[in-house]
C-alpha cells in the first residue's frame, strides 16, 4: 500500500536504491493471492473437512498470509521513507500526502464494516453490538496504526538506524505484553474504538497486540536491507534473512518445551510470542526466495507484481466479491454456500484471475489518466459518505 522503492539522498549514487524492489511487491502480491484462497476456504469449506489433518496444514499456510502482508507494509514504508526522509522530518508535502493516503485507507477500512450503510441505524440502534461490529479492528486499521507509529518513531528518533532498532524493541515489547493485554476487558474503562485496538473483545481480528509486531519487524528488516544495498552486499543480507528465519522457527518450536509461560491469557496460536517467532521466521525465508527469483532467474510475474502495488484495491474488491456478491442473497443460493476442496480451489482461482486482471487494468488507468482517476476516487468517497449520511 506504499511504494516499494527508495532513493535516499544519504545513499551514494549507483547504490541501487533508486529503483523499485520487485521482490517486495511480489511478497505482497503473493500474500494477496493466498488471501483470496484463505477467505474462500474459510467461507465455503464443508465443516466435516475441517477436521482432517490436511486442513491443519492448510490453515498453517493460510495463517502466514497476514504476517506476510503486515511485514511487507512495514518493509515498504522504510523503502519509501529513505527517499522522502528529510521531507517527512520537515512536515513537507510528501509527509502530508502520506497522511492523506493513510486517512483514505482508514476510511475504506471502517466503511467496509458499516452495518446496513445507514446513519439512522446508529442513531437509533436496534442491534446491541452494532457499534462494536462497526469499529472492529481489521488488517487495514492495523496497518494504518502501525505505519503511524513508524512515522512517530521517525519524527522522534530522526535517524534510520535508531528508528529501525526502536521499532524492533517496540515489537518485542508488544509480543511480550500480548497475553497480559488479552486477559483484560477494556471496553468499560476505555473508549470502544481504542479498546478494540488492544485485544479482540470478541470482534477485532487484528488488534495491534500482537499484530503490530510484524510491520515493526518489517521496518527493521528494510533498514538492514537498505544498508546492505548501500554497501553492495545484498546477497549477504538475504542469506542472513534466511538463516535468521531458520533460527526463529527452531527457537519458536523449542520454546514450547519451556516449563513456564507469560502471565495472562495463554493460547499458542493467538497470543504466544513463540508462534510469532515461527511465523516471522517463515516470512524471512520468503524474502530471499523472492529476491533470488528477481535477481537470478530474472522472472518477476508482472500481474503478481501489479497486484502487490494495487494491494488496497485487490483487498477491498475481493472481499466484496466473496461476501457481498457470491454469498449474497441472490447469487449465494445459486452457487451454494458450502463446497469441498476442489470447489473452493476452483472458485479461488476464478477470483484470483479476476483480481489480477483488475489490478493490471487499474494500474494502467492510474498511469495513463492520473488526474481523472484521482477525481473519480474523490467523487467516490463523497458518494459513499453521502449514501451513509442520508439514508
Amino acid at each position: 500500500m506504499v511504494a516499494a522503492e527508495s532513493s535516499s539522498p544519504g545513499l551514494p549514487a549507483g547504490s541501487g536504491t533508486n529503483v523499485r524492489f520487485a521482490f517486495v511487491d511480489l511478497l505482497r502480491g503473493i500474500s494477496l493471492v493466498v488471501m483470496v484462497e484463505t477467505h474462500v476456504v474459510n467461507s465455503y469449506l464443508l465443516p466435516a473437512l475441517r477436521l482432517n489433518w490436511s486442513f491443519t496444514w492448510l490453515s498453517f499456510i493460510n495463517g502466514l498470509v497476514a504476517p506476510t502482508f503486515l511485514f511487507a507494509s512495514g518493509f515498504s514504508v522504510i523503502l519509501q521513507g529513505r527517499r522522502q526522509w528529510d521531507a517527512w522530518l520537515r512536515f513537507g508535502a510528501p509527509f502530508w500526502r502520506q497522511m492523506r493516503r493513510l486517512g483514505f485507507i482508514t476510511l475504506v477500512a471502517y466503511y467496509s464494516h458499516l452495518q446496513h450503510f445507514k446513519l439512522t441505524k446508529y442513531l437509533h440502534p436496534d442491534e446491541p453490538d452494532i457499534w462494536k461490529n462497526s469499529l472492529q479492528v481489521d488488517i487495514l486499521q492495523c496497518i494504518v496504526f502501525s505505519l503511524l507509529v513508524v512515522h512517530l518513531l521517525i519524527l522522534l528518533l530522526r535517524k534510520p538506524r535508531a528508528v529501525a532498532w526502536g521499532g524492533l524493541f517496540l515489537g518485542v515489547v508488544i509480543a511480550i505484553l500480548t497475553p497480559w493485554l488479552w486477559s483484560r476487558d477494556f471496553t468499560g474503562s476505555l473508549p470502544l474504538p481504542i479498546a478494540l485496538f488492544l485485544n479482540p473483545h470478541g470482534v477485532s481480528l487484528f488488534p495491534i497486540f500482537p499484530w503490530m509486531f510484524f510491520p515493526l519487524c518489517g521496518a527493521f528488516a528494510s533498514q538492514q536491507f537498505l544498508v546492505a544495498v548501500q554497501e553492495g552486499r545484498e546477497d549477504r543480507i538475504m542469506r542472513r534473512f534466511f538463516a535468521v528465519g531458520i533460527v526463529l522457527i527452531v527457537a519458536g518450536l523449542a520454546g514450547t518445551f519451556a516449563p513456564y509461560s507469560l502471565p495472562g491469557y495463554n493460547d499458542f496460536f493467538t497470543t504466544s510470542p513463540l508462534y510469532l517467532l515461527i511465523r516471522l521466521g517463515c516470512v524471512l525465508i520468503f524474502c530471499p526466495a523472492l529476491y533470488a527469483l528477481e535477481k537470478y532467474l530474472r522472472w518477476v510475474p508482472e500481474r503478481l507484481r501489479l497486484a502487490g502495488q494495487e494491494s488496497l484495491l485487490v483487498y477491498g474488491v475481493h472481499l466484496w466479491v466473496i461476501f457481498a456478491f457470491l454469498r449474497g442473497k441472490h447469487v449465494g443460493p445459486l452457487i451454494g454456500l458450502e463446497k469441498g476442496y476442489l470447489g473452493c480451489f476452483v472458485l479461488s482461482a476464478a477470483i484470483i484471475l479476476l483480481m489480477l486482471w483488475l489490478a493490471r487494468f487499474w494500474h494502467h488507468l492510474k498511469t495513463e489518466w492520473r488526474r481523472p482517476v484521482k477525481s473519480a476516487q474523490f467523487a467516490t468517497v463523497v458518494f459513499m459518505m453521502a449514501v451513509f449520511l442520508l439514508r
